[in-house]
């Protein structure tokens, strides 16, 4: 069942918490990767043992037409004396880090409470007009092959969804774990399913949402987990959602906060944590249970982007 623990952790707490969970140094001062640096060959080859069926399944969210500028440009020209053949292209324009984009973030796309990115560099000295100068998202171009893991919270919540706001606890963690027979370990891509996009669907949009509360970062930490992805990439709460400036109309200004997205602030740069936000995983979800394992080889890679700050990308779970 769902533990309803004490999710607001005071600024100092979460500074304490930072500093316990930072990986500065730990593979170098020059290290780009991060927590990717957890998947070695290893990891990779027993990720692969995992194929039995050889069945696919994407986890990303449809580009739709109020995320992306999408021109399409057709060369059809059957009177030219060439003929050439008739031809399809197009022009896509997006911004990566935008709410409901299934994307990659790089270990330098965010600054904690006093401005530092990964590995302890202020964000002003990597933040270049040619782009990000360490940690940018080219430095995941090898792609990340790893042991997925679902999560099904709001399934362990004997629940549909999670509502939003909802902080998920170590203990909700733990109990997903029970429910699919699995453990997340070193090296892993935790996928966490908390219902959101079966709510959405349900009960229509809303600008908050459940994430993991902050002891649940230090619990990636300890477990060693390379990704973590899934339906709730942040607890958005008011202080959230006005930085993100999703924040409705009539609701009250929330007060004065160094972490309005303490998992991204946290996670990606004291520990180097790579986040993947907004995967679509309703549909592993109901596979995973009628398959009756919860696990299963994680396949993505992100556009090979010099300088970037993060990628759109399609993950794939492979049965």
């Amino acid at each position: 069942m769902c533990t309803f623990m004490q999710a607001d952790w005071s600024d100092d707490e979460l500074v304490s918490l930072f500093d316990r969970v930072d990986n500065a140094g730990r593979w170098g001062p020059d290290d780009e990767l991060g927590t990717l640096n957890y998947i070695t060959p290893v990891e990779r080859r027993a990720a692969a043992t995992l194929v039995r069926t050889g069945e696919t399944m994407s986890l990303s969210l449809p580009l739709t037409g109020g995320q992306v500028e999408h021109q399409l440009r057709y060369h059809h020209d059957p009177g030219h004396p060439l003929r050439p053949p008739p031809s399809a292209g197009e022009h896509l324009s997006l911004d990566v880090h935008q709410p409901g984009l299934t994307h990659l973030d790089c270990v330098s796309h965010i600054g904690s409470h006093d401005g530092r990115v990964y590995t302890g560099r202020s964000f002003d000295a990597v933040a270049t007009d040619a782009g990000l100068s360490h940690g940018s998202i080219y430095a995941q171009r090898a792609g990340i092959l790893s042991r997925g893991v679902l999560l099904d919270v709001a399934a362990a919540c004997e629940r549909d969804w999670l509502e939003p706001m909802h902080p998920i606890s170590v203990a909700e963690l733990e109990a997903a774990e029970t429910v699919g027979n699995v453990r997340a370990s070193r090296g892993d891509v935790v996928v966490v399913r908390s219902g959101s996009d079966a709510r959405q669907v349900a009960l229509g949009p809303t600008p908050f949402s459940p994430g993991p509360a902050p002891e649940a970062i230090e619990w990636f930490h300890r477990r060693e987990i390379a990704v973590y992805t899934g339906d709730a990439p942040e607890r958005l709460t008011p202080a959230g959602a006005r930085i993100l400036g999703l924040l409705p109309p009539g609701i009250p200004e929330p007060g004065p906060t160094r972490f309005p997205l303490p998992l991204h602030q946290i996670a990606i740069p004291a520990m180097g944590l790579v986040l993947l936000d907004h995967s679509f995983v309703e549909g592993l979800a109901q596979r995973c249970r009628q398959l009756g394992r919860y696990e299963f080889m994680f396949v993505a890679a992100p556009l090979a982007l010099p300088g970037g700050t993060g990628s759109p990308v399609n993950p794939i779970a492979v049965f």
